[in-house]
């Protein structure tokens, strides 16, 4: 089957995409890359990097003058949300009937190929396929806030169905995408939770290998196999969410905000893909340092390692 993986960023979140872009060539899969750069300095760049198998877009090659409209009323950030449906529109045009399409933000990073999970899709006549926040019980008010459903990663298999369902979420999300909570919108993501009502074919993606994060890493216990391969309780990892971390260059190394570290073995093995990014810009750049943050000072690092420690005691589970 023939893999279309979609991702969009701007220079800020390359560092990411490359981590992104070199854990799915690690795995076996008929895939081909589609980035958009969410503008022209961005697609340059990315030009200069030269990957292979990539598929670089920018807005203007969308051709889609009522996104561009958008722009003047929302923030960098509700515009990026807004251009999600677009270019999963765009990808869907050009994928073949039968495809699998995955829409995924670039800091999920793959460590098994997600070509199962198309499979299983396609075999039980799904091609709308959805993953829940998974929230626990005490946040499960998160669901109402912000949806049920993470509009981060989601799954197609290319057909009229699906197809209906992206133009609409397209229409959707250039008529009202804002990060404020509304009765029934929010951003993006929100949109999703009508779909199972408004389509045929939808499935839910409960494994819960598929889209861990730090919002739903307690529910479970993580264990490392012995070829290095992780289970989330018995299911395989087959992704995980870097959701909102934030990293520093302390000399020739990146680190990671000790706040933001949920399970030590998994963040490390991100930390070493971002480090190994970073030093491929490097190669080519010889100063960069974008989206990156500041260097902490050693009481900010102090602060945030009690905090994060204080937070593993009470509550996370994940790395006993």
């Amino acid at each position: 089957m023939q893999i279309h993986i979609a991702t969009l960023f701007d220079k800020n979140y390359i560092v990411r995409t490359l981590a992104f872009y070199d854990a799915l060539k690690k795995l076996d899969g008929n895939f081909k890359l589609w980035f958009l750069c969410l503008n022209e300095e961005t697609k340059k760049i990315m030009r200069e990097l030269n990957l292979p198998d990539v598929n670089l877009i920018t807005i203007e090659d969308l051709k889609d003058n009522e996104l561009l409209a958008t722009k003047k009323d929302r923030s960098p950030a509700e515009f990026a949300f807004t251009a999600k449906s677009v270019f999963t529109k765009h990808v869907a045009e050009k994928a073949e009937e039968g495809d699998g399409l995955i829409l995924s933000d670039n800091d999920v990073i793959f460590f098994r190929s997600p070509i199962e999970i198309l499979e299983r899709m396609k075999r039980d006549g799904n091609s709308i396929g959805i993953t829940p926040h998974k929230f626990p019980k005490k946040k499960a008010y998160m669901n109402e806030k912000v949806g049920k459903y993470n509009a981060g990663l989601v799954f197609f298999i290319v057909n009229d169905t699906s197809k209906k369902c992206i133009s609409d979420w397209r229409a959707d999300c250039v008529d009202w995408c804002y990060l404020r909570e509304e009765k029934d919108r929010f951003a993006d993501q929100k949109y999703i939770v009508k779909w199972p009502q408004r389509y045929h074919g939808v499935y839910e993606i409960l494994d819960k290998g598929v889209n861990v994060g730090s919002w739903n890493l307690a529910n479970w216990k993580v264990a490392k196999k012995e070829d290095g391969s992780f289970l989330i309780d018995e299911d395989p990892l087959i992704c995980y969410h870097f959701h909102r971390i934030k990293f520093y260059i302390d000399g020739d190394e990146v680190k990671l905000l000790p706040i933001y570290l949920y399970h030590k073995e998994l963040y490390e093995i991100h930390i070493k893909q971002i480090n190994e990014a970073w030093s491929m810009l490097l190669s080519i750049f010889k100063e960069w340092n974008y989206g990156f943050v500041e260097k902490p000072n050693i009481f900010r690092l102090w602060k945030q390692m009690i905090t994060a420690f204080v937070r593993r005691i009470k509550g996370n589970k994940s790395e006993d």
